[in-house]
């Protein structure tokens, strides 16, 4: 394999068209290999309901954490459908690139695997990038697979 050591991949889901065509990407090149998928949940969304809700934002917490581990869960399915052996994974992190970048340091991913929504301008600036954040963080290689053209 062109030269990615025989170390896990970490596959970043969320659910979307393009965390799928992500896969899809890293099944045609890395297949064969020990793949963790991870969505990591919007801590930002828990913190700010626990400051507006108190103690009833106990149950969003553990809604943010059930839907992360459910879509996480969808990816590894997928991944193993394009041969990956892969386990699912789920946290919160906010921001959410800080805990992509941690989960690849715990388990020394040899490369992380995300889609890009393709962001671009001013929407990027304002909304930021994932990929980018991630890619500027990892400290190891990543793989951003575009948007469909």
């Amino acid at each position: 394999m062109w030269g990615v050591p025989p170390a896990p991949i970490l596959i970043c889901y969320d659910g979307s068209p393009e965390a799928d065509r992500a896969i899809a990407a890293a099944g045609s090149l890395l297949r064969e290999r020990r793949a963790v998928v991870v969505d990591v949940g919007p801590l930002e969304l828990v913190a700010q309901e626990y400051s507006e809700l108190g103690s009833d934002a106990v149950n969003l917490e553990a809604e943010v954490r059930a839907d992360a581990a459910a879509r996480a869960e969808a990816g590894a399915a997928l991944a193993r459908e394009t041969g990956f052996d892969a386990e699912a994974r789920s946290l919160l992190e906010a921001p959410q690139w800080r805990g992509v970048v941690e989960l690849a340091d715990e388990i020394d991913a040899a490369a992380i695997v995300l889609g890009s929504r393709g962001l671009a301008g001013l929407q990027a600036l304002l909304e930021g990038s994932f990929s980018r954040n991630v890619t500027t963080h990892a400290g190891r290689p990543v793989l951003v697979v575009p948007p469909s053209p």
